[in-house]
């Protein structure tokens, strides 16, 4: 699956275009209702959040699959990495047959770069922001994980990925996009401290030609 847009709130909208622009350099545009941030392939929104908004999105960010060290060099020169509790920074999945790194927007968003080395996507060069790829993951955190992913894979055609479904955390899509859904309050990775929030969301996205949207708390899915 692909996700072309992603629509998430923020009460911060100059500091978060502060961010993505000087920090990660992305191409931004801020009016006073909204937050454009062109991430490679996908358009990422932030709307203005009412105050007493409270908790943190996490999604990722795809990186070339031979320039997993190259991103990592130029992301610590700007700001710093999470790591777990014994100090880990980089973390490698066999079974995703990946590698990511872990930091913070000025929302206290998680966000992620992930190398995927099942997708062909090699470049030459130094990295710079403009070998970000696009969005491929977003957390859709909710009371009954399986239940959710269940009806996400009926009415999209996705399929669980890599595992089993399981009641605390399931991803559902393919290596070129997924949902990740954790139960409600679990802890991002990687000890990050922040729990899973059920928080206003809206993606869109195709997947097997098929146009479809994510959105709302509950979930609504329109396909």
């Amino acid at each position: 699956m692909n996700i072309r847009y992603l629509e998430l709130s923020a009460k911060d909208l100059p500091g978060q275009r502060d961010f993505y622009a000087n920090i990660l350099g992305l191409p931004v545009q801020l009016d006073s209702a909204a937050l454009d941030v062109q991430v490679g392939e996908t358009n990422v929104r932030f709307t203005q959040a009412p105050s007493e908004f409270k908790g943190a999105y996490h999604f990722a960010f795809d990186i070339p699959r031979n320039q997993y060290l190259e991103s990592k060099r130029w992301i610590t020169s700007r700001l710093a990495l999470l790591h777990d509790k014994t100090g880990k920074e980089d973390f490698e999945s066999s079974n995703w047959a990946s590698t990511s790194l872990y930091f913070l927007d000025a929302a206290g968003n998680i966000l992620e770069f992930i190398a995927r080395q099942n997708l062909e996507n090699d470049v030459e060069g130094e990295f710079t922001s403009a070998q970000i790829l696009n969005v491929s993951e977003i957390g859709l955190p909710s009371e009954d994980v399986i239940e959710l992913a269940e009806k996400l894979c009926r009415q999209l055609g996705l399929s669980v990925f890599k595992q089993e479904p399981n009641e605390s955390f399931t991803p559902v899509g393919d290596d070129n996009g997924l949902f990740i859904l954790p139960a409600k309050d679990r802890i991002w990775m990687p000890d990050s401290g922040v729990p899973a929030k059920l928080l206003p969301v809206r993606v869109r996205g195709e997947s097997k030609g098929m146009d479809w949207e994510v959105r709302g708390v509950p979930y609504e899915i329109l396909a």
